[in-house]
């Protein structure tokens, strides 16, 4: 089968996909609007103890965790300091994308919980998700995109 082309040539006709193009070629607008959900679900996951995808409830601190450090008790998990955890998420975004993360260096083994090969007790850590976006989120996020198209 042979393949045909067809080049448009048609002035109006590029001139308005060149616009479509340029009004597309900066998305910071609703990127940050998406970073600011992503961050929204972190902030009401730690507030509520659950997941930020299940909304399942963290597993609780270890009674030999809390016998260890008896001033855990009580409050609430990973925001026990100003400094911590809690207090280091931060949302980003640019032109094309969106994140939300923590520059903490045991921000990754809280929300993921500990592997097999480390040390037994990071390893025994469970996961405690606060990253991430439900299904609600997921609505917001093409609402989000959905009235940008249509605005632009």
């Amino acid at each position: 089968m042979s393949k045909v082309e067809l080049t448009i040539n048609d002035k109006q006709v590029l001139d308005v996909l060149t616009d479509i193009a340029a009004r597309f070629s900066d998305l910071s607008d609703p990127m940050a609007s998406i970073a600011a959900v992503m961050e929204s679900r972190t902030e009401e996951s730690f507030e509520t103890e659950t997941s930020a995808t299940t909304g399942s409830p963290w597993p609780e601190l270890s009674e030999n965790y809390l016998n260890k450090r008896p001033k855990r008790r009580g409050g609430k998990m990973l925001q026990v300091s100003a400094g911590g955890l809690a207090a280091s998420i931060e949302g980003d975004s640019g032109d094309f994308w969106a994140s939300i993360g923590s520059n903490k260096p045991y921000a990754a083994i809280h929300n993921w919980g500990g592997l097999p090969e480390m040390k037994p007790g990071p390893a025994a850590i469970p996961a405690r998700e606060y990253l991430g976006i439900n299904a609600e989120d997921e609505q917001s996020i093409l609402t989000i995109l959905s009235d940008f198209l249509l605005e632009n």
